[in-house]
């Protein structure tokens, strides 16, 4: 059911390489940080913290001031990541339109990167 993903031709240079893979990793880590600091910010701020038909318990004690400070990393930990989206999207499409490479048709399914 799942294969190796398709390598990338032409093969780009070693920085964009490891660029692309700290891009990929700092985007993982955001999909596991900013809700759990969105947890600790809803359990400082004595709110029920939702999770679809659930209710999450509380992680912290009330404490307002923990709070607010919560929700400022929050906000700049989200606003970090809707750069971080931004630029990966740009650099798909550079690499697809500029560079010319099978980047981005690799990632459609069915195409298994083929270059036309």
């Amino acid at each position: 059911m799942f294969s190796a993903a398709p390598a990338i031709v032409p093969a780009p240079p070693r920085w964009q390489a490891l660029l692309a893979t700290a891009a990929h990793l700092a985007l993982y880590g955001l999909m596991v940080v900013l809700p759990l600091i969105g947890w600790l910010m809803l359990s400082a701020a004595g709110k029920p913290i939702p999770f679809f038909a659930w209710e999450l318990p509380p992680l912290l004690a009330p404490n307002r001031s923990l709070a607010e400070i919560l929700e400022d990393v929050h906000e700049a930990v989200a606003s970090v990541g809707y750069a971080l989206i931004g630029v990966h999207a740009a650099a798909a499409l550079f690499h697809h339109y500029v560079v010319r490479d099978n980047t981005l048709r690799r990632m459609l399914p069915g195409m298994g990167g083929a270059l036309r």
